[in-house]
């Protein structure tokens, strides 16, 4: 009994550590916006529309705030990725988000 209760509290534990660290950092920058558009790294984004960096693996999306002002937030991949077995750890790779980013390999149930 005593085995399973320190199971318990480890599975608990790491769960309430996964969903503290998965909520990703919320980055975003203001922007002008003008005609309708987010004026963004020399580009114009409609609204709702996004902007892929690749270079970052993150996709900004456009949001307006008011007439004259937007801002662009970031879509980014997760901090930690669990990989329980059997699963494997798949390290991210270049490429545009979301599929640059590391993920957790599973086999398919039959």
């Amino acid at each position: 009994m005593a085995k399973l209760h320190t199971c318990f509290v480890t599975i608990t534990t790491a769960i309430l550590f996964l969903v503290d660290v998965s909520q990703q950092g919320l980055e975003f920058q203001i922007v002008p916006f003008e005609n309708g558009k987010c004026q963004f790294n020399g580009d114009k984004v409609d609204v709702g529309q996004s902007v892929k960096d690749t270079k970052r693996c993150i996709s900004w999306s456009c949001v307006s705030h008011n007439s004259t002002h937007a801002s662009m937030i970031a879509s980014s991949c997760p901090r930690l990725v669990f990989a329980p077995p059997p699963c494997k750890y798949v390290p991210g790779r270049p490429g545009v988000y979301p599929d640059c980013c590391a993920k957790a390999e599973c086999p398919k149930k039959r």
